[in-house]
């Protein structure tokens, strides 16, 4: 287990089973199994996840509805986008200060302009400036594979990496309500963890694809900081990079609890995302990793009443490596800053275990 994983959160339910086959269906009512393709992995009995250790970070838990308890499109983010960012985290203060600073840097560019001209005048025109013997430190935005050399080099683009299993009726669940689920978790994965709004602090778009009742229920995470476990924010609109990476699992089964019936969607991913850093970094000090897992209900329309249907979030649980531990604290990711002189050629967070490996546990521990 890697030291320089940090856990975000816990799982959350009382009773959450983990269905981490890969494309699986089926219903199942006292731990059994039905229905399954033959063309798919046979899935195994759910087990609950064994409770985590005492260096595990506990967050606030995802409140459940009474009934569940026991007894679009990626965007290249624009320089508008960026000004989003640093808004949501600093209410305007700091953009007032900038405007400002931009104001004096325009009045003092013309005077060094015209400056300039004059001086043009006097020298030949044929004369060039003596290039500087020493590169630029970093060079941030300069087009390069910030996943090079990293274990997240052969992800796929985030939005291509989400992809459901196809939608086969299950218990009481017919094939079109099955699709229509799976669509919702697909969208949801997306805003949550890829989509510009959420990365700049804006969840609406995520909880707006939630059943009505579950968005008031989590719309209080976004303010306590405990939404890791299922969506990001990140730090530095200067640094992060566009092109977010990743690689995942989805299964979904019918369950029955407290007499609901649910469809219960089992999400597992590894989100990489680049940040832009100093050239002598060595490779992997460019990406932040997050590996959650999640799990998505969704109630059988007759059970429940109409503020009910549709998603909710029953179970998330996350481990991030790589990540700024100040700015995790705080709701957003961010990269350990590099530094030459004290890390050299090792990554700030150092090994990073079996985070990027699906088929291996997540690590456990934390440094945060």
């Amino acid at each position: 287990m890697s030291s320089g994983a940090a856990v975000l959160g816990a799982a959350l339910a009382p009773r959450t089973y983990y269905l981490l086959a890969r494309a699986t269906s089926g219903e199942t009512d006292g731990g059994t199994m039905d229905n399954t393709s033959s063309s798919e992995p046979t899935p195994t009995d759910p087990v609950d996840p064994p409770p985590p250790p005492a260096a595990v970070a506990q967050v606030n838990p995802v409140l459940l509805p009474d009934w569940l308890r026991s007894s679009q499109t990626e965007h290249q983010p624009t320089g508008w986008n960026r000004v989003r960012f640093l808004s949501a985290r600093h209410n305007g203060a700091l953009l007032l200060g900038l405007g400002l600073v931009m104001a004096l840097l325009m009045v003092v560019g013309g005077v060094v302009l015209v400056g300039r001209v004059a001086d043009g005048v006097r020298t030949s025109a044929s004369a060039s400036p003596t290039p500087s013997l020493t590169p630029p430190v970093s060079r941030v935005g300069e087009p390069r594979d910030l996943f090079a050399g990293s274990p997240a080099a052969s992800f796929a683009p985030a939005e291509e990496a989400v992809r459901m299993p196809a939608a086969k009726s299950t218990g009481p669940f017919t094939a079109a309500q099955v699709r229509t689920a799976l669509e919702s978790v697909r969208k949801a994965l997306i805003e949550s963890r890829v989509d510009i709004s959420m990365f700049s602090g804006d969840p609406e778009p995520f909880l707006a694809l939630l059943a009505p009742d579950a968005r008031e229920r989590l719309r209080g995470d976004f303010t306590n900081g405990s939404f890791l476990r299922y969506a990001t924010r990140m730090a530095s609109p200067s640094e992060w990079e566009f092109g977010v990476r990743a690689d995942g699992r989805v299964s979904y089964r019918a369950t029955r609890q407290n007499g609901i019936r649910l469809l219960a969607v089992a999400t597992e991913f590894v989100w990489a995302y680049p940040f832009d850093v100093d050239l002598r970094a060595p490779a992997g000090a460019t990406v932040v990793a997050l590996r959650d897992q999640v799990v998505w209900q969704v109630p059988h329309p007759d059970d429940v009443p109409a503020s009910a249907r549709g998603l909710w979030v029953t179970s998330a649980e996350a481990v991030t490596w790589n990540a700024d531990c100040a700015q995790l604290r705080e709701g957003w990711v961010q990269e350990q800053f590099w530094v030459a002189d004290v890390h050299r050629d090792r990554i700030p967070a150092g090994d990073p275990g079996t985070i990027f490996d699906l088929d291996a546990p997540a690590p456990t521990t934390t440094r945060c």
